[in-house]
């Protein structure tokens, strides 16, 4: 059975991100609707329902689940059956109570993300999961649109280091740190880098704002999917190699704008290497 585990929680983050909720541990809201289950047998049955267990995998009907929820400090793990098109709770005091019932490192995961938005909140485990999964790696194929109305891939841009931001016309951050990032253009002019851009805006509107907002990268329309593929928070930079292979990653905007430029130049001094 392929089975996706989320867990269930919304936290903040100093930077722009569109409501694309990142789920993780919270306390399970009783505005969650549950259907009514008369006993553990008859759910067994359910299909495109809402379904309780416990950490074990028992399935809760309507009365234990309430007293689970009414004398325990409770989380939930959400899952999604795909075989009977349920969406599964899974109510849990501590995650080890989940060991022989969901998968060690799904576990093992959850701890340590669970530690990052204790440390360092919702901007920690975002950058984290976006680090896990593009450092190192190959960009994909796919395909972007430049303001000319001409297409281009990353493949294109390879044999050059790549310095990628993804950003877009309401993200105040965003906008915020444009005039560093146009240093950051100038310091590297005679270079072979290159610096793009990319916003889910459309095209027309992209180009109506660059003719009020200085912005001197090289600029493309993206679809709105395959930039969160990349990431769920704007802005967000990429510093990807020769071969096409992301090197180095930051997430959001710092708090003192400013500070962007000298990471960035960091960044890309080492990879300059």
């Amino acid at each position: 059975m392929k089975i996706l585990l989320t867990t269930i929680i919304l936290f903040n983050l100093f930077s722009c991100q569109e409501k694309t909720p990142i789920p993780i541990e919270k306390e399970v809201q009783e505005q969650i609707v549950a259907e009514k289950k008369s006993n553990p047998k008859e759910d067994l049955s359910i299909s495109n329902g809402i379904v309780f267990k416990d950490a074990q995998g028992n399935i809760l009907s309507e009365s234990q689940k309430d007293s689970i929820v009414e004398n325990t400090t409770v989380q939930a793990l959400r899952r999604f059956d795909d075989k009977l098109n349920n969406t599964e709770y899974i109510l849990f005091e501590n995650y080890e109570d989940l060991r022989g019932f969901v998968a060690d490192d799904v576990i093992d995961n959850l701890i340590e993300e669970s530690t990052l938005m204790k440390a360092g909140g919702r901007g920690a485990v975002i950058t984290k999961r976006v680090i896990d999964q593009w450092k190192d790696q190959k960009l994909p194929d796919g395909v972007f649109t430049m303001l000319d109305g001409s297409t281009k891939t990353f493949k294109d841009f390879e044999g050059e280091l790549l310095v990628i931001n993804f950003w877009y016309i309401n993200c105040g951050p965003c906008i915020a740190e444009m005039p560093y990032l146009n240093d950051l253009v100038e310091t590297y002019k005679d270079e072979n880098i290159k610096f793009l851009a990319l916003s889910f805006d459309s095209i027309p509107d992209i180009t109506n704002f660059l003719a009020r907002t200085d912005f001197t990268y090289m600029q493309a329309g993206i679809d709105r999917a395959f930039m969160y593929d990349f990431t769920p928070v704007s802005p967000a930079h990429f510093i990807v190699d020769k071969e096409g292979i992301v090197r180095d990653i930051l997430i959001g905007a710092p708090r003192n704008t400013s500070e962007i430029y000298n990471r960035l130049v960091s960044v890309i001094e080492k990879n300059k290497k």
